[in-house]
């Protein structure tokens, strides 16, 4: 099997700040990827760019990874060196692991969150669409999907997953009986699963804010959510209690100074971003019973969640190893298998008691003792 690195950037070591500068689009992932490939620095390459996250996954000759860390680095407008502050690195069997983890929602800021699976999903089909992965990559992730849908089957790790905008529907709920809750960026991934949580609290009157084209608008009022134009998202803030920004905009949803005069009704208002880089200009907490919290406040909520899930994570590491000893027979089994021919003719002309003394003198205890059981079963 090639080398296989993993370079992760990740809330675990990386702030808000740090990370806005690697949230990558699409069109920016292919450029990297492509480029990467394109110049034969790298074989293979799958990048994963989250609010929470960027990882890109390689194979390469070691030392690779300094090239990588350098192209990166260009185009996220991050010094080299400051970027190899947070990075944490993966090798072979560590980087799949790894990526196994992070697919299931172990490594997650909020254990067992489900948005990661599907980003996971994402990054690899555009890497498929890419053509910038072949047999290892395709087979790690493949694994890496298969086995998060197993542990969210088989253990209570999805049963019992909280994800920020599961959290964030709680924080607006908690706000009153009578909730008037605007969100902005409906559409996006993020802003559906936050619709969909506060739908689902009857104390919450939701409204959503849409671009004026948005092919989203009538599955969204379909599920007796009204919709209004994005161009109009200041004049419905002054009645709002709670305004939650998901979008994946470059630049801010509401700023203080748009906001400043809006705000006519005295009352407490929350804002929510989950945006990285942020929606919300920090600024307007500033203003008089504005409260503002984004996607780092949720950090410690996210511990108290986890604490709760520690036992589901025990049964899920344990899945994940049998996946990864089995990913690695079938990786094993497929760079054997041009020789398998060969080796059918070798053993032509030799006895079996030849093979086994050979194994006998050539393996560990505990590998010919596993061998021997096989034969007696055979």
């Amino acid at each position: 099997m090639k080398c296989v690195y993993c370079i992760s950037v990740s809330y675990r070591k990386a702030d808000i700040e740090i990370r806005k500068s690697l949230k990558f689009d699409e069109e920016k992932c292919r450029k990297i990827s492509t480029g990467l490939v394109g110049k034969g620095i790298v074989s293979q390459c799958v990048i994963l760019s989250t609010c929470n996250r960027f990882e890109i996954y390689f194979c390469g000759e070691k030392g690779a990874e300094n090239d990588v860390i350098k192209s990166v680095s260009t185009h996220s407008g991050i010094s080299a060196e400051l970027f190899s502050r947070y990075i944490m690195l993966y090798a072979d069997g560590n980087a799949v692991l790894h990526l196994f983890k992070v697919a299931s929602g172990i490594d997650s800021m909020i254990i067992g969150e489900d948005e990661i699976l599907g980003q996971t999903k994402n990054a690899y089909a555009l890497a498929l669409e890419n053509n910038t992965v072949s047999y290892e990559l395709n087979m790690i992730f493949q694994a890496a999907v298969a086995c998060a849908k197993k542990i969210k089957t088989q253990t209570p790790l999805s049963k019992t997953s909280v994800s920020v905008a599961t959290l964030s529907a709680n924080e607006a709920a908690k706000l009153g009986n009578n909730v008037n809750a605007l969100v902005i960026g409906a559409s996006g991934q993020i802003g559906k699963i936050v619709l969909k949580n506060l739908a689902s609290h009857k104390n919450i009157n939701v409204k959503a804010v849409l671009r004026k084209h948005s092919d989203h608008r009538r599955l969204i009022e379909s599920m007796g959510i009204e919709t209004a134009d994005y161009n109009d998202r200041y004049d419905f803030m002054n009645s709002a209690d709670c305004i939650i920004s998901a979008t994946s905009s470059p630049h801010y949803t509401v700023t203080r100074y748009d906001l400043k005069d809006r705000l006519t009704d005295k009352k407490s208002r929350l804002f929510i971003d989950l945006a990285v880089p942020p929606d919300i200009d920090k600024e307007i907490a500033e203003l008089d019973g504005v409260r503002l919290i984004n996607i780092d406040y949720f950090e410690q909520l996210a511990k108290e969640n986890n604490a709760l899930k520690l036992s589901s994570v025990d049964i899920a590491e344990e899945i994940i190893l049998a996946e990864i000893n089995t990913l690695r027979k079938d990786m094993e089994f497929h760079d054997f298998m041009p020789e398998l021919e060969s080796i059918k003719n070798k053993l032509n002309n030799k006895s079996l008691e030849q093979l086994i003394y050979k194994m006998k003198s050539e393996v560990s205890a505990d590998t010919f003792s596993e061998f021997l059981n096989v034969l007696k079963s055979f």
